[in-house]
């Protein structure tokens, strides 16, 4: 090894707590990423253990997307306007009672 690199590893002196805080911070990284995985699995056992407890959810939404029983009703929602007075929109206002 040239001396360079061992002045390298040797960080001035402070090679134990330089590494030290290197080695910590993998730990935990890795500690969080098997954990997020093993969440995500966990979550995404729950889903398909919900849809397939409920498949009519589903089913019903692909017949609304291709305009059968419960589609029209969805489209013919109305629409409300742009926002006003401080960000609320139309709706909200009018329930409220401060309509115009």
């Amino acid at each position: 090894m040239s001396e360079t690199m061992k002045e390298f590893l040797a960080m001035g002196g402070y090679a134990p707590y330089v590494w030290g805080s290197y080695g910590l911070a993998l730990v935990l990284l890795l500690t969080l990423l098997v954990a997020s995985l093993a969440g995500l699995r966990s979550r995404e056992r729950t889903l398909a253990a919900l849809e397939a407890a409920n498949p009519r959810r589903r089913r019903r939404k692909a017949d609304a997307a291709a305009g059968g029983e419960g589609g029209e009703g969805a489209a013919m929602l109305p629409m409300t306007g742009g926002r006003s007075k401080g960000g609320q929109n139309d709706a909200t206002d009018a329930d409220a009672g401060g309509g115009e």
